[in-house]
C-alpha cells in the first residue's frame, strides 16, 4: 500500500506578522494594554510610589475591608495615613 506525501503547504505562517485571530500567539512582539493597566500605571503630577509590606492578618482584613467597602486599597491607604498625619501634627 503506497501512501501519498504529506503537505503541510498552507498550514504554517511564515510572515513575519502572526495571523491576527483573536488569541494571543507566541512570538507576537506587540500587544495593546488592557485600559487596566494603562490605567494603572499612570502617575499623578507628583506621585511617589512605594513598597508596603503587611503581616498576613492584616492584609487579609484590608483585603476584606476594601471589598465592603467598594474601594481599591490605595484610597483606604491614603485616607489613614492623611488622618494619622494630622493627628500628629506631621
Amino acid at each position: 500500500m503506497v501512501r501519498k506525501a504529506l503537505s503541510l503547504d498552507g498550514m504554517l505562517n511564515t510572515q513575519t506578522r502572526p495571523i491576527d485571530t483573536g488569541i494571543p500567539q507566541r512570538g507576537a512582539t506587540f500587544q495593546q494594554p488592557s485600559k487596566l493597566a494603562v490605567k494603572a500605571s499612570k502617575k499623578r503630577e507628583g506621585e511617589k510610589r512605594l513598597t508596603l509590606a503587611l503581616d498576613g492578618e492584616t492584609y487579609r482584613r484590608l483585603r476584606m475591608h476594601a471589598a465592603e467597602t467598594d474601594q481599591t486599597h490605595q484610597a483606604i491607604l491614603e485616607v489613614a495615613l492623611a488622618e494619622y498625619l494630622n493627628r500628629t501634627n506631621t
